[in-house]
C-alpha cells in the first residue's frame, strides 16, 4: 500500500493505493500545519504504508512538516515527485522540463492515463493552469492565471471604491450583474470559463479533433456549470498521476 499526498496551494489531498486501486480522495486546508496536524489528519488512518509518494506546490515549509510528521509516525522517507521530460507516457512540452509545476505535471500524466484520446486540463485552485495533452501523450503546453478567489481579492486589494461597494449584493449565474459584488464574481467567474471555452477551441484546430474536458482542483465545479462543451469534472486528477508513477517504479504497490 502506498499513501499518496498532493499538496496544494491551500489544501492538502491525499488517498491510499492499495493492490492498484485508488482510495476515496480526502482534502483539507493545511493553513499552518504542525508534524503532528499532519499525524492526526494524514497518517493516522489506513495503516503503515510501504511508501509514502508526495507532490508539493505549497511550499517548502509545508513539504518539510509532512516529511517530519512521516519519519516520527513511520520511520520513512517521503518521496517527492518532481516535473520531469517525460513519465506515464508523457514527454513534457516545456524547454526546461523542471520549470513545470509538479501538479501540473501529475494532473496531464493522470489525464493521458484517464482518457484513451488528447486531453484539455483544467485545475481551478489559487491559480487555474491550462494544459493540453495529445493522444500519443504530447504535452503541448499550458497556461496560467489567477483562480476565481485570486481574481476577485485582487480587486478588493486593488480598488478601494469597488471594495466598499462588494459588501451588498447577490451572485447569480448570468454575465450580467445589477450589483457591484455580482460584477465582481461573475465577471470573474466568466472570464475564467471564456479562457476555458477558447483554450479548448485552440487546441481542437491544433489536433483536428476535440480534446476530452477534464475539471480538476477544488474551485471547479462552480466553473464547469458555466461551459457550452462538453466536460468530466475528476476530482483526483492529481493524484491519479502519482498513482502512475507509483507503480510504473516496480516498487511495493
Amino acid at each position: 500500500m502506498i499513501l499518496l499526498v498532493d499538496i496544494g496551494n491551500t489544501r492538502i489531498k491525499w488517498a491510499h493505493l492499495d493492490g492498484g486501486e485508488l482510495g476515496e480522495q480526502a482534502a483539507l486546508a493545511h493553513a499552518a500545519w504542525t508534524p503532528e496536524a499532519f499525524i492526526a489528519a494524514v497518517l493516522a488512518g489506513g495503516g503503515r504504508p510501504d511508501r509514502v509518494l508526495a507532490g508539493n506546490v505549497g511550499g517548502n515549509g509545508i513539504g518539510e512538516r509532512l516529511s517530519s510528521a512521516v519519519a516520527q509516525a513511520w520511520s520513512m522517507d517521503t518521496e517527492f515527485v518532481q516535473a520531469g521530460a517525460w513519465a506515464g507516457g508523457v514527454t513534457s512540452g516545456y524547454a526546461d522540463p523542471a520549470q513545470l509545476g509538479v501538479d501540473r505535471w501529475l494532473a496531464i500524466i493522470g489525464a493521458h492515463a484517464l482518457e484513451p484520446g488528447a486531453s484539455c486540463i483544467v485545475d481551478v485552485g489559487t491559480a487555474m493552469t491550462i494544459d493540453g495533452v495529445t493522444a500519443d501523450g504530447r504535452h503541448l503546453g499550458g497556461v496560467i492565471v489567477p483562480g476565481p478567489y485570486l481574481m476577485v481579492n485582487s480587486l478588493h486589494q486593488n480598488t478601494s471604491d469597488l471594495a466598499q461597494r462588494y459588501r451588498q449584493g447577490q451572485v447569480v449565474d448570468t454575465l450580467f450583474a445589477d450589483n457591484t459584488r455580482g460584477a465582481i464574481e461573475q465577471g470573474a467567474m466568466h472570464a475564467l470559463a471564456a479562457l476555458i471555452e477558447r483554450s479548448a477551441d485552440i487546441m481542437e484546430r491544433m489536433i483536428g479533433q476535440p480534446p476530452a474536458l477534464l475539471l480538476t482542483g477544488g474551485g471547479c465545479e462552480p466553473l464547469a456549470g458555466l461551459l457550452s462543451r462538453p466536460r468530466r469534472i475528476v476530482a483526483d486528477l492529481v493524484l491519479r498521476g502519482l498513482a502512475v508513477l507509483a507503480q510504473e517504479s516496480g516498487l511495493p504497490r
